[in-house]
């Protein structure tokens, strides 16, 4: 039986979130334009609820999904049935660690910030060694991650904002969803604390629900060191999802790199 992971939790609420974080929309694109013109076959890890794959999929583009969340992976069928693309979906649940390809893969995403998950130098060593291994001859990894601001996260550091007031599409209630983040600068890791309030009609909150994400940041030196002990040549750094290069001001590290 699978263990149930922090998004199984999240999962009812990823849509906003999704919605809500700046950098979806480029990344989206940027990672579709990757998929249309790599050959097959194309894995996306951290595939969640489709968001990035459905789209490439609506475009003719065939995609293996590896995801730890059963809930999201559930949320990614249903996606992939609403645009008619489920032919062109093979789902894999499992971790990044372990996972198990039909065949070695000419294309390895992580596509939003989701190596983070990963929340220890080793865990990403590990995952980044299997991954290799993955790989077809040749292959590609392309991932992102966020650069880490000191001055910002610690301006932050515990302070609650409203992230997204919407309507819930099954209650018809009006939602506030609030976010704090817990930083551990130590460790280089975080907690996000995410709650929604349901309210009713008078404006009273009916029900809070609390939901719980473990993350993570790397530093560019960092990932540089464990793609040289893993095995992968870097051929590009981009600071931004349209593919300018990485500078000291980047907010975005995207690495493009093949199978040495």
């Amino acid at each position: 039986m699978d263990l149930p992971t922090e998004y199984d939790a999240f999962a009812d609420i990823y849509e906003v979130w999704t919605e809500t974080a700046p950098v979806a929309g480029p990344n989206l694109h940027f990672y579709v334009e990757e998929y249309l013109h790599a050959p097959p076959p194309v894995v996306e890890l951290g595939i969640g609820n489709g968001r990035i794959a459905v789209e490439a999929a609506l475009q003719g583009k065939s995609i293996v999904g590896v995801d730890s969340s059963g809930e999201m992976l559930r949320l990614c069928r249903e996606r992939a049935h609403l645009a008619g693309v489920t032919n062109r979906l093979t789902l894999i649940q499992g971790d990044f660690r372990d996972f198990v390809l039909p065949e070695p893969a000419q294309l390895i995403t992580i596509p939003f910030h989701t190596i983070g998950h990963l929340l220890t130098l080793a865990d990403k060593e590990a995952a980044l060694r299997h991954i290799h291994g993955q790989l077809a001859p040749g292959g590609r990894l392309i991932f992102d991650t966020f650069v880490f601001d000191p001055a910002y996260a610690h301006a932050r550091n515990n302070v609650a904002t409203l992230r997204a007031e919407y309507v819930d599409p099954l209650s018809g209630q009006d939602v506030l969803l609030w976010v704090t983040t817990r930083y551990q600068f130590k460790t280089q890791t975080m907690r996000i604390i995410t709650w929604t309030d349901e309210l009713n009609a008078q404006g009273d909150a009916e029900r809070r629900r609390y939901r719980f994400l473990s993350f993570s940041w790397i530093e560019p030196e960092q990932v540089q060191t464990l793609l040289e002990t893993t095995g992968y040549r870097t051929e590009a750094v981009y600071g931004d999802f349209a593919r300018n290069p990485f500078t000291e001001g980047s907010a975005e590290q995207i690495w493009v790199t093949r199978k040495g």
